[in-house]
């Protein structure tokens, strides 16, 4: 293996979304002191943005690429290169693709919409693809009563320009489309698992005069930047695009060095609800403890406190909260998303050979300090012998290598 690595970041996008995940890469360059790696992002012209990328030397690339422009980059490589994608798109040689379990996004979706009282469910693609068809339509019609599948999901062909840019006009709308939204029974919740979709179905709402959320509620898959710019803005459920940065690092390096990957298809599961208000003005009028642990569970690792799970999942005050949700759980809110905390802890040391700074930022701790003696307090020991007894075997053998 050469003395340094050169890996190329290529996406047409440069959202919040590639923000998170070039911070999960550099995390694993800043462990790997012969990685280099640099973005190549926003691109408006690919094939100049290939001839830059192969003149800079790149070893291997990760990209976030659709399909069209991964053929793209794959036909205009004069040197190929191992490359890891994380969109999904058809299977090609020399390309891994690391994507999140689809079936994360519609349990964390399909929870969320029931919480909020709602029993018709839909999913809206911006795509003909096959592949969509059989890897999000399919599966979400096989999760919903059979009763709703009949006309429960629309996919319909729209230009991307028009997905990606939420202040682009969406008039005139494809007809099919327009008769779907009108005659799905409401209230009604529907996904968008597409980059953009959500944001576009809201302004298709507005057009013909259908109230979100109180008609439609939407979640999609958009990362801040997109999902700010919409009024109303947009509830999402994303991957953890810093753990993606950062396996995907790991599993490029890996190829870079001539070690195969573990499949050509890697899933994470690894999923984050952020509700907005493209749902949140649906809340419930009750406490509602399950809507709390779900949110803990997503977003503890991120630093959430108590008030902010109040805000995002409740309608009762604080002492009335507190006590529910001690009478259910047997802990208090603050102990819970504790709990969560420590169990990502524990599950970085044994998987992972980051070091314990990392750690800290990574399972939401405000100080490696403070994570040093919230760990000793929960498991009489250091996280450096907690590593050492426990760290899976995986794990020793990537640290010798």
């Amino acid at each position: 293996m050469k003395s340094s690595l050169k890996l190329a970041l290529l996406s047409a996008n440069w959202t919040r979304w590639e923000h998170r995940l070039l911070s999960g890469a550099l995390r694993y360059a800043d462990a790997h002191s012969r990685v280099m790696i640099r973005p190549f992002a926003p691109f408006r012209d690919l094939p100049a943005t290939i001839r830059e990328l192969e003149s800079w030397g790149a070893d291997g690339i990760f990209g976030m690429l659709e399909g069209n422009d991964l053929d793209t980059l794959l036909q205009g490589l004069e040197r190929p290169v191992p490359i890891v994608n994380s969109v999904l798109a058809g299977e090609r040689p020399g390309v891994v693709m690391l994507i999140g379990d689809f079936s994360t996004f519609l349990d964390a979706s399909i929870k969320h919409f029931r919480h909020l009282g709602l029993r018709t469910f839909a999913m809206f693609l911006a795509d003909e693809g096959a592949i969509l068809r059989e890897r999000l339509v399919k599966p979400f019609l096989q999760l919903i009563k059979p009763a709703q599948s009949a006309n429960a999901a629309m996919v319909v062909p729209v230009d991307r320009d028009v997905i990606w840019n939420p202040d682009a006009k969406v008039e005139p709308l494809p007809p099919q489309l327009t008769t779907w939204l009108r005659e799905l029974p409401k209230p009604v919740g529907v996904l968008c698992p597409q980059l953009g979709g959500g944001g576009y179905l809201i302004r298709c709402c507005k057009v013909l005069g259908l109230r979100v959320p109180e008609d439609v509620a939407v979640i999609g898959s958009d990362e801040t930047d997109l999902s700010l710019a919409n009024d109303p803005t947009l509830t999402s459920v994303v991957l953890s695009m810093d753990l993606v940065g950062f396996d995907g690092t790991r599993i490029l390096v890996g190829m870079v060095g001539g070690k195969p990957p573990p499949s050509s298809l890697i899933r994470l599961n690894s999923a984050e609800l952020t509700v907005r208000e493209s749902t949140g003005r649906r809340r419930p009028e009750i406490c509602d403890i399950a809507a709390a642990l779900e949110c803990i569970q997503t977003n503890a690792t991120r630093g959430i406190t108590v008030e902010q799970v109040i805000k995002q999942t409740q309608r009762v005050s604080r002492v009335t909260f507190h006590r529910r949700f001690r009478e259910t759980t047997g802990k208090s809110p603050a102990e819970a998303i504790r709990n969560r905390q420590l169990d990502e802890v524990r599950r970085l040391l044994v998987g992972t050979e980051l070091p314990v700074s990392m750690i800290s930022d990574l399972a939401g701790f405000s100080s490696p300090k403070v994570l040093a003696r919230t760990f000793r307090e929960a498991e009489k020991t250091t996280p450096r012998d907690f590593r050492q007894k426990n760290q899976t075997p995986q794990a020793v053998a990537r640290r010798r290598n």
